[in-house]
């Protein structure tokens, strides 16, 4: 039954048989679960497909040559951290209230300079300040953005508008940052600060559809431009300075039980990087945040293919309560609990479901699992087994509460009046609880072709912020 972890191929006839003898044997299961955890989970080397390190690899990798600290170096790193404090803003949702802070740290007396980094060994110099950053090109990089949209909006060439369009967004994901370029990046509505702080309201007023406790932070400038950095090249200093700010912005308990992401991304493809429940990984959070958001910039890449941008376009980033399993579900993504999930398209302007899939969609899942160029892999195995073992639970559940779940949802909809426009709406069972966990605008959401294409409407997109 494990020939997977000897390098033998399995067939989907086989995958099937033994999915079959799993759903029927809890001991077969244990022990199948043993097998992978030892021969695949706990051996696994780092791959070398960037794309395919998780941010615990990352953070492991960036140990090696961890300077001394000194009393000096230490003052810096604390004066640094306390500047960007004053520069960030956090949302905060604790269950039952909302609450924001945009000053977090004490009054700046002595900002760190750039001569005073320079008296310090380059491989322990910080790369950032409150108002310093590390670039590659010292000129803005709006101009070049702002130059593609404005060709863009004024191309009649369909084509060209298109190679305009993709220029411009490959750049919000890959040219420095500057203060115009970050706000261009903020008007991004798929970022968790713009829906989930309108949805709260009538999520709470329904009392139906919990929402996790969740922070939100707007990343300093200076701190989000690392994420343009090359990662291998952030010295120790500064990767300290991102691990105490996100300490103390985030007000983390160590002791406590974390899923983590970009104000769009959790890469909770390999759930190591979602969730983070011991302490000596709370207190590396910061670097795992670092790492997602740059890994999921690089996807924008010209030099990645195929290119694409978007999957992080966000200066967003968010800490969330996790929220234990009820059910006992078995995992796929290296330790994702298969809940059962379900996406719901609606329309804000018509107060209208138009459309409902089950997340975890049978022939998306086993396609993925089971018929890419990975599909060999000892994870890609274990996740199609364990898929194709617990389908038939997943539906059963889907089908016997999606109802109930449309009643729910119609219920927020109902009670907003702020949020416009389509969007998918993601809803956790856990239990016979269910949970708000996630929003799109519905055209960017996987599983958009369930709504009949009469009631599509896509949402007009505005990317030019208003500057003071």
């Amino acid at each position: 039954m494990f020939e997977f972890l000897k390098g033998k191929k399995l067939t989907t006839i086989d995958k099937k048989k033994i999915a079959e003898l799993l759903s029927t044997n809890p001991e077969a299961l244990e022990a199948f679960e043993q097998a992978y955890a030892i021969g695949a989970l706990d051996d696994e080397d780092i791959s070398e497909n960037f794309f395919e390190i998780n941010s615990r690899q990352a953070a492991s990798m960036m140990k090696k040559g961890q300077e001394l600290d000194t009393e000096k170096l230490s003052d810096i790193k604390m004066r640094i951290v306390n500047e960007l404090l004053n520069e960030c803003a956090v949302w905060n949702f604790d269950g039952q209230k909302v609450s924001t802070n945009n000053n977090l740290g004490s009054p700046v007396e002595k900002p760190v300079t750039n001569e005073e980094i320079k008296m310090l060994p380059e491989d322990m110099r910080p790369q950032l300040t409150g108002n310093l950053m590390k670039v590659d090109i010292n000129v803005p990089s709006y101009i070049t953005i702002l130059e593609n949209y404005i060709n863009f909006l004024n191309e009649k060439n369909p084509k060209k508008r298109e190679i305009f369009y993709n220029m411009f967004r490959q750049g919000l994901d890959i040219l420095d940052l500057d203060e115009i370029t970050r706000r261009i990046i903020a008007m991004n509505k798929n970022s968790m600060g713009y829906w989930l702080p309108q949805i709260i309201e009538p999520a709470l007023a329904t009392k139906e559809l919990k929402i996790p406790k969740t922070t939100i932070v707007k990343v300093p400038t200076t701190m989000l431009q690392l994420t343009r950095c090359e990662y291998t090249e952030l010295t120790r200093t500064t990767l300290d300075i991102v691990d105490e700010f996100v300490r103390q912005a985030f007000a983390l308990d160590q002791n406590k039980d974390y899923f983590i992401k970009t104000g769009l991304y959790s890469s909770k493809f390999d759930f190591r990087n979602a969730r983070v429940n011991d302490p000596k990984e709370v207190r590396e959070i910061g670097e795992y945040l670092l790492f997602i958001h740059y890994q999921a910039l690089q996807m924008a890449s010209p030099l990645t293919k195929p290119s694409i941008y978007g999957v992080s376009t966000t200066d967003e980033w968010v800490v969330r309560e996790f929220i234990p399993d009820k059910e006992n579900n078995p995992c796929i993504y290296k330790g994702l609990p298969l809940h059962t999930e379900y996406r719901v398209f609606v329309d804000f302007d018509t107060k209208e479901i138009i459309g409902i899939s089950p997340y975890w969609e049978p022939n998306t899942m086993k396609r993925r699992f089971g018929h890419e160029s990975d599909a060999d892999s000892p994870h890609k195995i274990h996740d199609y087994t364990i898929y194709s073992m617990y389908e038939p639970t997943l539906m059963k559940r889907y089908e016997d509460n999606k109802r109930q779940v449309k009643y729910y949802v119609e219920n927020l909809i109902n009670k907003n009046e702020s949020l416009n426009g389509q969007w998918s709406i993601d809803i956790m069972q856990n239990g016979d609880e269910f949970w708000l966990i996630d929003m799109a605008l519905a055209e960017n959401s996987a599983f958009y072709e369930c709504v009949p294409k009469s009631l599509r409407k896509r949402t007009p997109e505005n990317w030019i912020p208003t500057l003071e």
